[in-house]
């Protein structure tokens, strides 16, 4: 997928979606921005279908460290969902700031293997992103994470270990 292309049409998904699912501590100041999380993932054959539980996000900066904030426990199915129909997990109102990491915390994974719904074992209970963004006020920063079901999903050990790449677009 082509980085540039990604981003607008997350972008646009965004705007689109306008959903609020989360809140913060930082909500209505004057100082604060606002940032978009979406979900997609790359597709997996013999797979029909893969629903993840989100239940929360935590951002890390360097001035107050990891900070949680709530997720309406969502679940998704993410196999098919591409940075053109991403679907957007969280919008969260939060302090003005350089962030460093993100964990998007899952508490169950179910995947339609040969039309059998099979319940997967978490290796790790949170996708980690370690990348630096910035959060300005008055602006919004899209976050597109994609996970790749390919390298996530052990199909013989019904084991998920999530690994995700990442997109940022500010908007």
């Amino acid at each position: 997928m082509k980085a540039k292309g990604i981003a607008i049409i997350v972008v646009i998904l965004i705007i689109a979606a306008g959903g609020y699912f989360g809140y913060s501590y930082y909500e209505g100041s004057q100082n604060s921005g606002h940032m978009a999380i979406s979900v997609a993932d790359a597709p997996i054959s013999g797979v029909s279908g893969v629903y993840i539980t989100f239940s929360a996000v935590s951002l890390h900066s360097n001035t107050s460290g990891w900070v949680n904030y709530s997720v309406a426990t969502h679940t998704i199915d993410i196999l098919n969902l591409t940075a053109t129909n991403a679907s957007l997990l969280t919008n969260i109102t939060l302090h003005a700031a350089t962030y460093t990491m993100i964990r998007l915390y899952i508490t169950n994974v179910t995947v339609d293997v040969l039309g059998v719904q099979v319940n997967f074992s978490l290796n790790t209970p949170f996708a980690f992103i370690n990348h630096p963004f910035r959060i300005s006020a008055h602006s919004t920063q899209d976050i597109l994470i994609d996970f790749n079901l390919n390298q996530d999903l052990n199909l013989n050990a019904k084991i998920f270990t999530p690994n995700v790449g990442f997109t940022v677009q500010t908007s």
